[in-house]
């Protein structure tokens, strides 16, 4: 879990923005694999959906393309929101 706020908290920090809540959330069933990634700055939060490869990736590589892509995406949308 850390280490996914960490990845996140530093692709804010190079795209300029200062970010208030990161959090993971889902998983817990044994049937579900899907997890909730919430990133939040001001008043404004965005949320995308990541999988528990993605997240072993990151563990094992500390960096995962796709993943990367999904993380860059949806903090893109909160600085949208952020300037308007």
């Amino acid at each position: 879990m850390t280490i996914i706020k960490e990845y996140v908290s530093d692709i804010a920090s190079q795209m300029g923005i200062k970010l208030s809540k990161v959090s993971l959330t889902g998983g817990l069933d044994v049937a579900c694999h899907d997890y909730r990634l919430l990133i939040a700055s001001k008043n404004h939060e965005v949320s995308t959906l990541l999988n528990q490869a993605e997240l072993d990736s990151l563990q094992k590589h500390s960096s995962s393309g796709f993943l990367e892509l999904k993380i860059k995406t949806a903090l893109e949308r909160l600085k949208i929101m952020l300037q308007a």
